[in-house]
């Protein structure tokens, strides 16, 4: 794989990407699904750094030379492991998204436990990680590669305890039977109970 090209792939996940998500949002929505809260100014901003790292510093990675000033020796080994990597971030973004989409309505009292999230809690984080760990690979730069990885970091530290915190408050035992159960974003490979 050349560089050229490994770029274009990152590219190609990030519009698979990006389809997957519209075609997730546009499938119908049952009667009785609550619609989603509006962003708040953190959210947003969150929002804004991963779709300036994971897509638009990418983009223009591939599209001008702006910054190859940064490149190191293209690894071809790597190259190959980056596309495994962000195949398994789109799977995973995906099926998150499905199963999320799928899950039954209901007043909010259940815990979504299942596909993916059998086995993962945040889904989408961990489907985010190895986009950026995939990114690293496949860009092979010191500033456009691990872009990505600095971002999923903030977002993870800010969102994922806040998160947790509010399905705790919403769930109560059944959730913290779920986090024993689970992994955040790497599976737990125990004996389940």
């Amino acid at each position: 794989m050349t560089e050229n090209a490994a770029e274009l792939v990152l590219v190609l996940m990030t519009s698979a990407s990006l389809l997957l998500h519209w075609l997730g949002v546009r499938r119908p929505v049952r009667a009785r699904h609550r619609p989603a809260p509006p962003l708040d100014v953190e959210q947003l901003v969150l929002v804004t750094l991963v779709a300036i790292t994971m897509v638009v510093i990418p983009l223009l990675d591939n599209l001008v030379p702006w910054f190859e000033f940064a490149d190191f020796m293209f690894l071809d080994e790597f190259a190959w492991f980056g596309l495994m990597l962000g195949a398994a971030a789109v799977w995973l973004f995906w099926r998150a998204n499905s199963d999320w989409a799928s899950r039954h309505p209901g007043d909010g009292t259940t815990v979504m436990d299942r596909g993916v999230y059998r086995y993962l809690r945040h889904p989408v984080y961990a489907a985010m990680l190895l986009w950026s760990l995939a990114q690293l690979l496949l860009l092979q730069n010191w500033l456009a590669g691990p872009a990505a990885a600095l971002t999923f970091i903030l977002v993870y530290l800010l969102r994922v305890p806040v998160e947790e915190q509010q399905r705790l408050e919403r769930h109560g035992h059944r959730y913290l039977d779920y986090m024993e159960r689970t992994g955040a974003i790497v599976p737990r490979f125990t004996r389940q109970r």
